[in-house]
């Protein structure tokens, strides 16, 4: 007789205790009945005994939903106390083994899946993920004039080469999260402390490497940019021969039956794997799964360990206890690292990262305020053990080109054009040059604004307007009273100004106006306002040349919406103080008067598709003279007058022509505006009250007047319809107002204001 080796008397006692207890219990408790018996009948072995055991092998593949079908065998290995003696891993199963065996408790792990960063990419294959851009859609600018927009980057290579590039209109927020999601990845392992606890190799396409550093893992997910990810080569992590001193436990998510995700070239590459895996370890893998959801994935997971523990008990040494578990603690603060930055763009990249964000909230808010700015066309992140966050944008000169028109009937249709070079040296500079034509107007509008020249927080602009403003003959006649009509109105204004923002909602803006205007009036002789009053005034062909030297003060706070009349929620309020001086004829200087303004708004939603916005406004000019306050006086002419008037915003079509009911020195408004809309369209009403604190002689309406504003609106992008009814009254003609054909009709396109 031969000597009988101990290992197998215990495998043999091991199967004897199995099948005398399975035959006692029901089929519903045979499940966990049996499984608790072989794990009862398991012992911790001593040293001497353990060396002679086989070492058992973890195997984590990758493939669609894997992850989530992980947690759940990673749940059971704990629960049965199965041990592992070392991992190896690709892909998704190396993201997630490297943290079990780093000690990361399993419930951690979970939280760090459930991340807003990770969860949508996590078991998704990105590596050829696109943009959000869709290329048949029409380029059409975001906002401003109506046009069609395009936008190109240049760019040369280490020789000289000069290289164009598109770029779309809008910021690729995919490929921002994408950037945050694959820095929450690697976070996820930096923040652990100490070396792996369990041995841990990781499977590559070309390599296989024990210990990886973390990026080796980050490198292996198939995310975009990784080009050698595990999901391609191999697509299951496996033993590369069949070892009998090894338990290899292979991890399989897609189960038996069900249908292979991914595309045609994946869904090849996992049958010709899984046909040549049925001898080489004990597979953990679910016969079915009723839905792919996270939860039926963990579920299936653990289940599958559970119906395999027959074949995994008899080949492990004993039990383990996998209390030793370290907490996950994220990074509190980043430290940024620019090094990939040339100089000339250093400080103007470095200037979005705010200092004091804390946590992943820093990386975030930094991706997605740069990206939103024109030359910044691509960010990466990469991190770095100490904390350091070495940080890549892609910044490049861009020009658009923007050919688009506008126009209402009261002033025309007029055809628009843009060139705009947006660049980086030492400080963000936006050159736009733009111009308008059209069978009423013309103008030439060049724009320079520079960023970061002191700091983010500073905004400089420059700017010049040349343009020829008239009214439509047609609407004028109709609309305007004979003695307010210009035949034409000239500019030549320059502008400068500098804006402070004070935070995310507050801003200062300093701005100065020197301009040179000529007007030429129709001839009209007004009679019959007053008999007995000796200020009767009579216009005559006769040009005024003035020139307006203005200097002011806004103080600006808001929060939502930017839209003045169309916002869905938030609120805005401005305070403008300025002073003004208005030149004419040779010589002639009128009265240096203040100029004083408030308004505010506050926009809601009470359902999904309606919009509702109040505000209110005042405002006087006046001039100091002796110990009271006198409104300006600088012509002798009511049209004039009226041009250097206030004008009221009162409705959302009221800036499109000067009405003198809307002219004023001094007022006071309460204003409402609502619709209904959806997908663009929209039915909206605009309604305010207006009292004139100035008791104008050639006024038709007393000093208390409403407006009424029916509108219909249709809005893409820049793309903006607006046609409805406008009508003023006072208290002594309200009820003019269910007369419809004292209503001004008008349709414009564009959101625009020339006045």
């Amino acid at each position: 007789m031969f000597p009988i080796p101990l290992g197998w008397l215990k495998k043999a006692f091991f199967l004897s205790v199995v099948i005398l207890s399975s035959a006692y219990v029901t089929p519903l408790q045979a499940a966990h009945s049996v499984d608790e018996t072989i794990l009862g009948a398991m012992t911790l072995e001593p040293d001497s005994l353990q060396a002679k055991k086989t070492k058992s092998v973890l195997y984590m593949g990758g493939g669609d939903r894997s992850p989530w079908f992980h947690l759940g065998m990673l749940y059971a290995l704990e629960e049965y106390k199965i041990p592992v003696d070392s991992i190896v891993a690709t892909s998704w199963g190396a993201w997630m083994g490297a943290l079990w065996s780093l000690g990361v408790s399993i419930d951690d792990i979970q939280r760090l899946m459930m991340d807003p960063h990770v969860v949508d990419f996590l078991g998704v294959n990105a590596i050829h993920a696109k943009t959000e851009h869709d290329p048949f859609r029409l380029p059409v600018s975001i906002d401003g004039i109506p046009s069609f927009r395009e936008r190109f980057s240049f760019y040369a290579d280490s020789s000289g080469k000069i290289y164009r590039s598109m770029h779309a209109l809008v910021p690729d927020t995919p490929s921002v999260e994408r950037s945050l999601s694959r820095l929450r990845f690697e976070e996820a392992l930096y923040r652990q402390r100490g070396s792996y606890r369990i041995p841990f190799t990781l499977l590559t396409c070309d390599s296989i490497i024990e210990n990886p550093l973390y990026a080796d893992i980050v490198n292996s997910l198939p995310l975009a940019g990784n080009e050698n990810s595990g999901e391609l080569c191999p697509y299951l992590a496996l033993p590369q021969s069949k070892n009998p001193q090894e338990a290899s436990i292979i991890i399989v998510s897609d189960p038996v039956r069900f249908e292979l995700g991914g595309n045609a070239e994946m869904r090849t590459l996992k049958k010709n794997v899984l046909s040549k895996i049925s001898d080489q370890g004990i597979f953990v893998r679910a016969h079915s799964i009723r839905d792919t959801s996270r939860k039926s994935m963990i579920q299936a997971g653990f289940s599958a360990v559970e119906h395999s523990l027959r074949e995994i008990i008899p080949l492990v040494d004993g039990r383990r206890e996998y209390s030793d578990k370290q907490k996950s603690d994220a990074w509190f603060e980043f430290n940024p690292v620019f090094d990939s930055l040339s100089a000339e763009h250093h400080s103007s990249v470095l200037s979005y990262w705010n200092p004091k964000d804390t946590g992943f909230v820093a990386p975030s808010r930094f991706a997605y305020s740069i990206v939103s700015k024109v030359p910044y066309d691509t960010i990466s992140f990469n991190m770095q053990p100490d904390g350091g966050l070495l940080i890549n944008v892609g910044v490049h000169p861009t020009i658009d080109v923007a050919v688009g028109g506008f126009g209402s009937n009261v002033n025309g249709a007029n055809v628009y054009g843009e060139v705009t070079l947006n660049y980086v040296k030492q400080m963000e500079i936006a050159l736009k040059i733009a111009g308008f034509y059209g069978t009423s107007l013309y103008g030439f509008q060049p724009r320079l604004e520079v960023c970061n020249l002191i700091s983010r927080r500073w905004k400089f602009g420059f700017g010049y307007d040349l343009m020829k403003l008239q009214f439509l003959k047609a609407f004028e006649n109709d609309n305007i009273p004979s003695e307010n009509r210009f035949e034409y109105e000239t500019r030549k204004d320059l502008f400068l100004s500098a804006q402070y923002a004070l935070d995310k909602m507050q801003s200062i803006e300093v701005k100065f106006l020197f301009g040179n205007r000529e007007f030429e009036l129709t001839p009209t002789a007004i009679t019959g306002l007053d008999l007995y009053d000796e200020d009767v005034y009579v216009n005559t062909s006769r040009k005024y040349e003035t020139s307006p030297v203005t200097q002011s003060v806004r103080y600006s706070i808001s929060d939502g919406d930017e839209d003045s009349w169309f916002s869905a929620k938030g609120f805005a309020a401005n305070a403008t103080l300025a002073m003004n001086l208005i030149g004419y004829g040779f010589h002639q200087r009128g009265p240096i008067y203040g100029i004083y303004a408030l308004d505010g708004k506050f926009s809601c939603a009470p359902t999904q598709n309606t919009s509702l916005t109040v505000g209110a406004a005042m405002g006087f000019d006046a001039y100091r003279d002796g110990g009271s306050f006198k409104f300006p006086k600088n012509f002798d002419n009511m049209a004039m007058e009226d041009r250097y008037r206030l004008h009221v915003a009162a409705t959302p079509l009221s800036g499109e022509w000067l009405d003198p009911e809307l002219s004023s020195h001094g007022y006071a408004m309460l204003r409402m505006n609502g619709g209904v809309h959806r997908k663009g369209f929209g039915a909206w009403l605009s309604f305010a009250y207006i009292h004139d604190f100035e008791d104008k002689a050639t006024a038709k309406l007393n000093s208390n007047k409403f407006v009424f504003e029916p509108a219909l609106r249709y809005k893409y992008r820049s793309f903006t319809v607006y046609a409805g009814l406008n009508r003023i009254v006072d208290t002594e003609t309200f009820g003019d107002i269910k007369r419809l054909k004292n209503y001004r009709y008008f349709i414009r396109i564009g959101d625009y204001n020339l006045f």
